[in-house]
């Protein structure tokens, strides 16, 4: 097992006890214990499935690099798009939206335009 793999497994069942800790031990404040408990266990699954995953293999080669930077270079644009047209939206008057709703789409929009444009380049196997 990769040393990176072993330490995210580790660092994720210390943040889970920790969250599991913090949960206990603040009774009815459950927020930063929820909190630690995701990233915990992001950081535990991460570890498991890139393990079984590439194993002692390479994780990335220039292939992937470059689709990952392209993939994130689209996912940045179409961010940057969205965020123009809900800019307009309000400012047209014809969807209103709060702060943090606004935010968290814009965040939901990136995260999974990032993800579904690196899925489709690697997908086409290049980028040209």
């Amino acid at each position: 097992m990769k040393s990176r793999n072993l330490y995210r497994i580790i660092i994720g069942i210390l943040i889970i006890i920790s969250g599991i800790a913090s949960m206990i031990l603040t009774s009815g404040e459950a927020i930063i214990g929820t909190i630690l408990l995701v990233a915990g266990l992001a950081f535990l699954i991460t570890g498991i499935t890139r393990h079984r995953q590439y194993g002692d293999e390479l994780e990335a080669d220039e292939r992937s690099k470059k689709i990952g930077a392209y993939g994130l270079s689209y996912a940045w644009l179409t961010g940057l798009f969205f965020m123009f047209c809900l800019f307009w939206l309000d400012y047209l008057g014809i969807l209103r939206l709060g702060t943090q709703i606004a935010l968290a789409l814009s965040i939901i929009v990136l995260a999974l335009s990032a993800r579904l444009y690196q899925i489709y380049l690697f997908h086409k196997g290049d980028v040209e």
